[in-house]
């Protein structure tokens, strides 16, 4: 038997000496009297007296401590192998990504569908890249969601100007990180950037068994990218309007990959991901089966303040 908050029990030690100080303590009528005579004149011999109840609050407080130091019964351990699916997220961190064309802008849009479908997502390894005209790693390949969670809220763009998607670039660097596993996915959250062709990136993928899955961020009517110097303009003093690029689009269709324009179903990403995601690994995990036994110690503690509080008869 274990417990599992066992310094809890450190608390019995004062109870302990009190019961021996209540013990060893007598009031002045029991120093006085015999205990024939004392209960001879006693005139509410009929009920619990006062030390005696104070043993049973004690003996009460006890099993209360040890209620909520949760003692369990452990089984032993369970071998499980769990099948994993591994899944690459690059999220593009590009300038054009701060388009506000939807609402707060698309990076933040894009994140925010990432954090969202984190607790729609099951038996799923899952590595987060950045990406703009170079790629970084945010976080390896991981099943730990609440670490990811934690990651993707502290992503910002505030502070970073990256100009440019290279998305080759970041094919070739989700390759390496997932190497030799038999199903490669990868999935884009991205603007499509403003590449009239895939072709090499088409090319590298399907030569590396490689499927891209895109969830396209930009929409038809485009938008102004706003800086801190105002909105962006081009070298001749014109706005630049970022619209969406249909191209990024055959990238997914020529890889055995998907595509899905953003909506605004709180779903629509984690379904997306549930749909196509394969299982490439597994894992050996070790569950410890326990039972708890709290609720042994409240019913005794439950029974001696029922005694304690209320008087009862005294056996002849």
């Amino acid at each position: 038997m274990g417990f599992e908050q066992v310094e809890l029990l450190y608390l019995i030690i004062p109870a302990v000496v009190l019961w021996f100080f209540i013990h060893s303590k007598k009031n002045n009528i029991e120093a006085l009297f015999s205990p024939e005579v004392l209960e001879k004149i006693s005139l509410n011999n009929h009920k619990i007296s006062t030390k005696t109840r104070l043993r049973l609050l004690l003996l009460s407080m006890v099993f209360i401590i040890i209620t909520l130091s949760r003692p369990t019964l452990d089984y032993g351990e369970i071998k499980v192998n769990k099948r994993l699916s591994d899944l690459v997220v690059a999220i593009d961190m590009s300038q054009s990504m701060l388009a506000n064309d939807i609402y707060p802008n698309r990076f933040e849009f894009a994140k925010n569908k990432l954090l969202n479908s984190l607790d729609e997502i099951s038996s799923t390894r899952i590595s987060i890249l950045g990406f703009a005209n170079q790629a970084f790693l945010i976080s390896p390949l991981t099943d730990d969601f609440n670490s990811l969670k934690f990651l993707i809220k502290n992503i910002y763009l505030d502070n970073i100007s990256l100009k440019g998607t290279n998305i080759l670039n970041i094919i070739q660097s989700a390759n390496d990180l997932l190497g030799d596993a038999p199903n490669k996915q990868i999935l884009l959250l991205t603007d499509g950037g403003d590449s009239d062709n895939f072709d090499d990136e088409i090319d590298y993928a399907n030569e590396h068994n490689i499927q891209m899955f895109v969830f396209d961020t930009a929409s038809e009517r485009g938008s102004s990218i706003p800086t801190e110097e105002g909105t962006l303009k081009d070298a001749y003093g014109n706005l630049v309007i970022v619209r969406e690029n249909p191209n990024i689009k055959d990238l997914a269709d020529q890889t055995q990959g998907g595509y899905l324009k953003y909506s605004l179903n709180n779903n629509d990403l984690s379904n997306f991901i549930n749909q196509f995601k394969k299982y490439t690994s597994n894992r050996n995990t070790s569950i410890i089966q326990k039972q708890q036994l709290f609720y042994y110690p409240l019913m005794l503690a439950l029974v001696l303040l029922f005694f304690a509080f209320f008087s009862l008869p005294k056996k002849s």
